[in-house]
């Protein structure tokens, strides 16, 4: 894949997007565009991480997994951020398994590439830092959401997350994808989905689904979503 990417390509990442070319040749010259396919597995569970990812659209979720199979859900990335970032922590293992919910386009990047630019204590090390702080507490605050609140509540949580990260009104989710997503039973999925349906919240139509009406989702919403946002609206400004 050529190094030389268009300015617009590389600004779909919010991260890519504030750092100046000139000053990181190296990382600029070594992104690889590549594509992501609904349902590809990252990394997994304890694989080792070869390259991180810039995501500059699509929608990729980070599971909690047991030795059973049994997945949940803990966290969730668009083009703000960076899938692997156990790297700049200076390990090599995924502790979750990374799939791809949302097809789309990211920039891929060697470990040793990334590791060698974040040591140089710029833009990009305070970038990934303040990222990985926005990340743990969403990881955090998704323990305690699937502990004490609601299947209802925490599928508006994790819709209304997704349709931030994709900049839409519309996720192509099937059940069976909500599912693992919430750590729920699909029968408990379909309850809470038709409740919001039945309350002009969304549309659901063959894997297809719709926000109708955002304020009141925020509304049944548990807390977590505004302190997820809170959190990612400080890297932002970051």
């Amino acid at each position: 894949m050529s190094a030389f990417h268009s300015s617009q390509t590389l600004t779909s990442n919010q991260i890519l997007a504030a750092l100046r070319r000139e000053e990181y040749p190296l990382l600029f010259s070594n992104l690889q565009q590549v594509d992501l396919k609904r349902g590809e597995v990252l990394f997994d569970l304890a694989d080792r991480i070869p390259s991180a990812f810039f995501l500059m659209s699509g929608l990729v979720s980070l599971f909690a997994t047991t030795e059973d199979g049994s997945t949940t859900q803990v966290g969730m990335a668009g083009n703000e951020g960076l899938v692997g970032v156990p790297i700049i922590l200076g390990i090599d293992k995924a502790p979750y398994q990374v799939i791809v919910q949302i097809p789309g386009r990211a920039m891929r990047i060697g470990q040793q590439t990334l590791l060698t630019e974040f040591s140089r204590s710029g833009p990009l090390q305070r970038m990934l830092l303040s990222y990985t702080h926005s990340l743990i507490c969403q990881i955090s605050q998704s323990a305690a959401c699937n502990r004490f609140h609601t299947v209802e509540q925490r599928l508006c949580r994790w819709l209304l997350i997704g349709l931030d990260r994709v900049e839409s009104n519309r996720l192509p989710l099937t059940q069976e994808a909500l599912s693992h997503m919430l750590g729920a039973s699909r029968t408990n999925v379909t309850k809470a989905a038709t409740a919001l349906r039945t309350a002009g919240l969304i549309r659901y139509h063959r894997g297809d689904l719709a926000i109708v009406d955002r304020p009141s989702m925020e509304n049944r919403a548990c807390e977590c979503y505004r302190v997820i946002t809170e959190q990612l609206g400080q890297f932002y400004a970051a």
